[in-house]
């Protein structure tokens, strides 16, 4: 339920918002309207809830009107945890008598205290006599937000409080018996603050009996305050039209086949192999042939911009054969266009620097549109300006204008610690400068996808020398001059797309993944010691240059605690954060650090939607606890949203094979992004 906040000063024009809402808090402080006016206004509504801050006005007229609010039966009446202890004693016994219930409520605006406070502020509020407590602080990380949210756990543990110091809860008070019907409907907690805005629709699916919005922008009594309208839309149903597949429309459906296996899988290609083999064949002279592809989104918005450079690209099957005039050829032009991906766009900033240098120094734009917008890529702009390029940007956002007119740098240094990405856009362009240059990166993430880049370079000609000089540090030593030499590769299937069917085999019978790369430095191929971890049988079965990897039921129970690092395969966070969630055993996952720019903030966006499917998950700083038992959800109907992101959307797919409730998903087309074929080889 939505609680509109109304704080209108206009006498008749609070009458027509009140008659529109379904629930609405009045805010008599704010309002400043007379007593018989008050009066009037909770008479025309069934459903509302009188707030008086003794903040704003003086504590005689709050007693006055909060009093003469109850008495013309006002539903709800909060009063703050601060409020005097006679003003706190008069309001609720005058609330008992007349059948209103009694919300104690804390505000923090400046942070989040820590759990253990919290819960120590809720059993304050549940022994001064409040039959619904709200707590509702100001959150600076998902941290924060989870922490709050970590109270509805707490106040499901809550029993009737009896013989404290102020309060005594008899048998007619000990129900609850409010107009959300159950004794549970103890708690309103959520978050200000946009790092906690998602807090105020997540905490209907945990528990609350309703939330708060504001009428509009102009009138939110609080930081980050969704809108009615807002909320409405992130409520209604019928913004959720995809319905997930059940169980007995799948490829699992059937446990005998194969007899040996269960079902069997091919996986497509790397999209960010693919990605990185189209630039390359875009760079040498000649004709490259690249096998097994499969188009998806981002690989097609490199295929668009090697067409734009002036390369050409035929597809036939599942051969992809580029057609390239060589580096030499790509200049002259002035703007880029990378799509919604992030990867592409880090790889292109680099050769973006090139073609301004090529071209006396003019600007290049790199433009993109939708999710790839909303992305900080500040610290790839910072590593160009680190080599000796110019980079402006919308404060780290794009569209970014590079220009170049003394030259790089031969000796390059920053740090990898945001994203492996912009380290492989410099790997993949240095080569083709006439000078040698020295590149040094610090902190380096993502280890696996640099790995993957030297790779696919060497399969185009192009050597660079690495040592690991320092811990915590890596110098590449380019020699100029290179030239990209047209190659015909298989392009290995993509470990992250098979994650998912990789778990939901693990959970659901078992599957076969076909013809998969090992030691194929693809940092999502990982999700196999996950699986050995947690004690399911991985079988890999050699088959040409590649294997089917057999996934099976669990061999050694798993009942211990686990930990793992996700910090170098960020990407597998969705899909592995669910698998935690079905083990008899309390998982750590750290690397959450590693997610916040993404397509969406995955430490928020995997919390939230595993969160609302029933499971107990929680973020403290840079990890992220599991306890793989089920929260009780009475919902038979679960709204989920994809976030624009393949990877949350996905896992919400794989999820819903194990839940016997309705899961809606408002968007599922954002997993064309890099595995457009997903749901259809979900299907029988």
């Amino acid at each position: 339920m939505i609680c509109v906040s109304v704080q209108e000063k206009n006498f008749n024009r609070c009458k027509e918002i009140i008659a529109g809402c379904s629930m609405v808090e009045l805010r008599g402080d704010l309002c400043n309207f007379t007593t018989p006016q008050i009066e009037e206004l909770v008479q025309i509504h069934s459903n509302m809830l009188y707030t008086h801050r003794i903040c704003n006005s003086t504590l005689a007229i709050a007693m006055e009107q909060v009093t003469a609010a109850i008495k013309k039966g006002v539903k709800y009446v909060d009063i703050e945890i601060e409020a005097p202890v006679d003003y706190l004693e008069y309001v609720k016994s005058y609330a008992r008598v007349n059948g209103c219930t009694l919300i104690i409520s804390y505000h923090n605006f400046e942070g989040t205290q820590s759990l253990q406070e919290l819960q120590t502020i809720y059993d304050i509020c549940r022994r001064k006599g409040a039959d619904i407590v709200k707590i509702v602080t100001t959150a600076h990380s998902t941290s924060d937000a989870a922490r709050v949210m970590e109270l509805y756990k707490y106040s499901k543990t809550d029993k009737e409080l009896v013989a404290c110091n102020y309060m005594e809860r008899g048998e007619e008070s000990g129900s609850l018996s409010n107009s959300f019907g159950e004794a549970q409907a103890r708690l309103v907690a959520f978050c200000m603050g946009e790092a906690g805005k998602f807090t105020r629709h997540l905490c209907l699916a945990l528990g609350s009996p309703y939330t708060y919005a504001a009428l509009d922008n102009a009138s939110a009594t609080a930081p980050r305050q969704y809108t009615k309208a807002e909320m409405e839309e992130l409520l209604c149903r019928e913004n959720y039209p995809f319905r997930t597949l059940k169980l007995h429309e799948t490829i699992f459906a059937d446990k005998s086949a194969p007899a040996n296996g269960g079902p069997s899988v091919q996986i497509p290609c790397s999209k960010s192999i693919a990605q990185r083999a189209i630039l390359a064949a875009a760079f040498a002279k000649g004709t490259s042939v690249l096998e097994n592809f499969e188009p998806c989104n981002d690989t097609q918005g490199a295929l668009e911009v090697i067409k734009a450079l002036g390369a050409k690209a035929t597809l036939n099957g599942s051969t992809l054969t580029v057609v390239s005039g060589g580096v030499d050829s790509l200049r002259g032009v002035s703007s880029v266009f990378t799509g919604e991906s992030g990867l592409l766009t880090r790889l292109l900033i680099p050769f973006s620097a090139y073609l301004s240098a090529a071209s006396n120094g003019a600007e290049i734009e790199i433009a993109g549109h939708r999710s790839i917008l909303k992305r900080n890529l500040g610290e790839s702009a910072a590593a160009l300006q680190a080599a000796g390029a110019t980079c402006r940007s919308n404060n780290g956002h794009l569209p970014f204008y590079v220009s170049c007119n003394e030259g790089l740098s031969k000796e390059i240094s920053f740090s990898g610690k945001e994203s492996s990405q912009i380290v492989s856009g410099f790997l993949m362009m240095l080569p083709i400068l006439d000078q040698d240059t020295t590149l040094t990166i610090t902190e380096p993430a993502s280890l696996p996808y640099i790995e993957l880049t030297l790779r696919a370079l060497a399969h185009f000609g192009i050597e660079i020398n690495q040592e690991n000089n320092l811990p915590g540090e890596i110098t590449y030593h380019i020699k100029g001059g290179q030239k990209y030499t047209p190659a015909q590769i298989y392009m290995d299937s993509d470990w992250s797309s098979a994650a998912n069917f990789a778990v939901a085999g693990a959970l659901l019978g078992g599957v076969t993944l076909q013809n998969m790369p090992l030691e194929s430095s693809q940092a999502d191929e990982n999700i196999l010691n996950l699986l050995q971890m947690y004690g399911y049988r991985v079988d890999k079965e050699l088959s040409g240059n590649m294997y089917n990897i057999k996934i099976g039921d669990r061999e050694v129970e798993c009942t211990q605690h686990k930990e793992a690092s996700l910090k170098d395969c960020p990407d597998l966070f969705p899909i592995a954060a669910l698998l935690a969630c079905f083990q008899p055993c309390r998982t750590t996952f750290t690397g959450v650090d590693r997610l916040a720019q993404k397509e969406s903030n995955r430490a928020l966006t995997v919390y939230s939607e595993l969160s609302k499917l029933g499971f107990d998950i929680n973020i403290d700083g840079d990890k992220m606890y599991i306890c793989g038992n089920r929260k009780n959800c009475a919902s038979d109907t679960v709204l989920c949203c994809g976030h624009n992101d393949h990877r949350i959307a996905m896992a919400v797919y794989i999820a819903s094979l194990l839940d016997q409730r309705e899961i809606l998903v408002d968007n599922i087309k954002c997993i064309d992004k890099s595995f457009p074929s997903f749901v259809e080889r979900l299907k029988k």
